[in-house]
């Protein structure tokens, strides 16, 4: 890592460092390189400046600010061009003892016998004391069955739901509710709450009384959520409202105003 570099990911842990336990860092990956996520718009997605193509380049730059939770949305697989297996693989390889790392790769129908090896592959190659979650997103999902296809090959505790929305709007069969209460009746304790529309905006944490209703009606479920949160402030807002964890990136990047002196920790 260069100079400025490194100075600049100690001046993250800095300004940072009273809530990191509760950061992911999250990793949009397209065609095997990491890119910057703006409003859901993917197919106007860019690479990250000032970071290598590699697939791993990116859970490295959050690894050297002291993050060890790690969410990879395989842009690929929920666009429906096909799952970047191999480069997901590597990343599963990448993840250390005691770390996190998610994966939302676009489950939809049924589960192929191709994805049923992947998947045992996955499993195998993470290391030990480490954790391999599964994401299942309402966004991509042909319905709630997705749940049980997917109980099939992992355990309850390695999924989380993932309740999508877009500028307020709920995206997938039936409604936010129904997954939830699904979810939970399937003993899937974790779940993200994310609109899209605010990811790489840092305009601050939207869908407040949405959301609000969703953490409060399912108080027994662990909350992440996440989009246009912008520094240390906004994740201590969030906790007092219930959330357990955040997804971050932009705040965070190389070159998209990551060190910003506005709030320290």
């Amino acid at each position: 890592m260069s100079t400025t570099r490194a100075f600049l990911s100690q001046q993250l842990h800095r300004q940072w460092k009273s809530v990191l336990n509760r950061l992911i860092g999250v990793i949009d990956l397209m065609d095997g390189v990491a890119v910057h996520g703006i409003a859901g718009n993917r197919s106007q997605y860019q690479p990250i400046g000032g970071l290598s193509d590699n697939e791993c380049s990116l859970l490295h730059w959050y690894r050297s600010i002291g993050i060890r939770r790690f969410y990879v949305a395989d842009l690929n697989g929920l666009m429906g061009s096909g799952r970047q297996r191999d480069a997901l693989l590597t990343l599963a390889r990448e993840v250390r003892r005691d770390e996190i790392l998610w994966i939302d790769c676009g489950w939809a129908g049924s589960v192929s016998q191709v994805d049923q090896d992947w998947l045992k592959q996955m499993n195998r190659s993470i290391a030990n004391g480490a954790s391999l979650r599964w994401i299942i997103a309402t966004e991509t999902a042909d319905s709630i069955d997705v749940m049980n296809r997917m109980l099939e090959f992992i355990d309850a505790s390695n999924l989380t739901l993932s309740l999508d929305f877009r500028a307020g709007l709920f995206v997938g069969p039936k409604t936010a509710a129904d997954w939830a209460v699904a979810a939970r009746e399937r003993n899937i304790r974790e779940g993200i709450l994310l609109d899209v529309a605010s990811v790489g905006s840092e305009s601050g944490p939207g869908n407040g009384d949405v959301f609000s209703d969703i953490v409060s009606r399912f108080g027994d479920m662990s909350w992440i959520t996440g989009g246009g949160i912008r520094d240390a402030k906004d994740v201590r807002g969030l906790v007092s409202g219930g959330y357990s964890a955040f997804l971050i990136a932009s705040a965070l990047l190389p070159g998209m105003g990551a060190g910003r002196t506005s709030e320290s920790s």
